[in-house]
């Protein structure tokens, strides 16, 4: 081939492949900002179905609210905006439920953040973490985190107070673990820093009862970033898995260490996985990614490092040693991963990724039966600071399709100057993204594992209407192999069973007939191959 003719090539393919990652576009289809400059509107937020109506709700903390810099004297105490998920949820979507701080400079609450949580309480609703500091006088308060269980009218009573005081240790860091050990209540993850040793305290809250367990104590050094983080159920038992992330003392060899949880019927946590173990820097940190190969188990984030961010995908047989594919471009939102996050932005059955660089922009990564860690789409900073500083996904306009809310919510400079309100943009999931990176695919490579993945619709029942379509997704099925599904209740007892002689590629609609509110288990078999999922019944 002559010189010109390979220069032609070159730039016919480049010019394709602009032209292809250009097909891909998430529009914003709502933008908020904060009530006043600094008030740091959207450096926290949470995605979650406060009112359990199947829709994706969206929660934004502006912990500086009451404080507008220069000229006044309130030192600021925060505000919560509850924006319930609705049809054509747009800018003009106005907050379902507000919660603002009383401090006045010397008593009062102000209003720190919120955390995601989940079902803790158990009733199908998901609930929401609060975490504020009560001001008794001017030198004495107190934090405290406020559990508000789904459906409240108001924020104004919590349903359950942690006080976070009256010992050694302070609080640090909050994090959703899922449903640990199967009880049908979500269960959260916190680190507490200890004052003498300047160690850190790894523990579990567990759902339901409040109680704490410690996972780690008294090995785990100072350093800021640490973590335990759920992670999602990876080996597909009916228990969500959660993995810890911290740095051990400087004599210790390892420096650098992630430990892999699984999660199992008794709660223990007494023989964990050595996952990664560095002497170089990396993020302390994992986090879930969903089911992005659709083959019925979770995948993760494992750590980010200077070769790069790596993934794994779900499996019985995971190889610790070696991840799946690693995730380029790198971002995840700093050292706590606190903007990477997941969720269906296409509606094609595989969970997708996104990811936030601050002050970049945010990158996502399509799910596919052959997943490569190449984004398909790349949103950049449209000239905001911090941007991408906090990241939440969710259905929040109801189209099917999850959505991508993110924040720029304060400036770099300690000092902030002209109008920075902060902001928070919705960016719209569609039935257009698709893969970009074909060509990084390889055909010939297997699925991670040949297992059946479900899907239910809708999820929670209810006692009065119990229809409940099953679909399956991910791996083709043989047509011969009779197809059995089964619902177990939270005791493990089978309350369900049919078996399908001929498959179904439309889904199965099955009516079970459940007598009482809780968590339910849907069972499905084909031939060797097997899923189960997860299900609420309520009133």
């Amino acid at each position: 081939m002559s010189h010109s003719k390979s220069l032609l090539l070159i730039l016919l393919l480049a010019f394709l492949a602009v032209n292809v990652h250009a097909i891909n576009d998430m529009p914003v289809i709502a933008s908020f900002q904060g009530e006043h400059h600094r008030s740091a509107f959207g450096y926290s937020m949470v995605s979650l179905d406060f009112n359990l109506d199947g829709l994706d709700d969206l929660a934004i903390c502006s912990p500086n609210y009451g404080y507008i810099y220069p000229g006044t004297t309130d030192p600021g105490h925060g505000k919560l905006y509850l924006y319930y998920g609705v049809n054509g949820f747009n800018s003009n979507t106005y907050p379902a439920l507000t919660y603002e701080g009383s401090f006045d400079g010397s008593s009062g609450r102000v209003v720190l953040g919120i955390f995601r949580v989940g079902d803790i309480s158990g009733d199908g609703f998901d609930d929401l973490c609060m975490y504020v500091e009560d001001h008794i006088s001017w030198n004495e308060s107190y934090e405290k985190l406020l559990f508000f269980y789904g459906d409240t009218p108001n924020l104004d009573n919590p349903d359950h107070v942690i006080n976070l005081w009256g010992n050694i240790y302070t609080f640090y860091l909050f994090f959703a673990l899922g449903d640990v050990n199967g009880d049908g209540f979500d269960d959260m993850g916190i680190v507490y820093k200890h004052s003498p040793s300047y160690q850190n305290r790894l523990s579990i809250i567990w759902g339901g009862t409040f109680t704490e367990q410690v996972v780690s104590a008294g090995e785990a050094s100072s350093a800021y970033s640490v973590s335990i983080n759920g992670i999602g159920d990876i080996n597909n038992d009916g228990y969500d898995d959660f993995a810890t992330g911290f740095a051990t003392p400087s004599s210790d060899a390892t420096h650098n260490l992630i430990r892999l949880y699984y999660g199992n019927a008794s709660g223990n946590t007494d023989d964990p996985i050595n996952f990664v173990q560095s002497t170089s820097g990396i993020s302390r940190g994992c986090k879930p990614l969903g089911d992005m190969n659709a083959d019925g188990y979770d995948d993760f984030m494992g750590d980010n490092s200077n070769e790069g961010m790596h993934a794994w995908l779900g499996g019985t047989g995971i190889n610790i040693t070696e991840s799946s594919f690693d995730m380029d471009p790198a971002w995840c939102g700093g050292e706590f991963q606190r903007s990477l996050e997941h969720g269906d932005f296409n509606n094609d059955g595989y969970e997708d990724a996104v990811g936030a660089s601050f002050g970049s922009g945010f990158a996502v990564w399509l799910g596919k039966q052959h997943v490569n860690g190449t984004s398909d789409y790349i949103q950049y900073n449209p000239g905001y600071e911090n941007f991408g500083y906090s990241l939440v996904t969710g259905d929040f306009n109801a189209d099917g399709y999850a959505d991508i809310a993110i924040a720029a919510s304060h400036e770099y400079a300690p000092q902030p100057s002209g109008n920075y309100t902060g902001y928070v943009w919705v960016y719209a999931g569609n039935a257009l993204l698709e893969d970009t990176t074909v060509a990084n695919d390889d055909p010939l490579t297997p699925a991670a594992a040949g297992q059946l993945s479900i899907r239910l619709s809708p999820n929670p029942l209810t006692l009065d209407n119990q229809s409940i379509t099953v679909s399956l997704k991910g791996s083709d099925q043989p047509e011969q192999d009779p197809l059995t599904i089964e619902i177990y209740n939270i005791k493990g007892q089978c309350v369900y069973k049919e078996i399908n002689q001929a498959h179904s590629g439309n889904g199965y609609l099955i009516t079970p007939d459940l007598h009482s509110n809780g968590i339910y288990f849907c069972k499905v078999q084909s031939g060797k191959q097997t899923a189960i999922t997860k299900f609420t019944v309520v009133h």
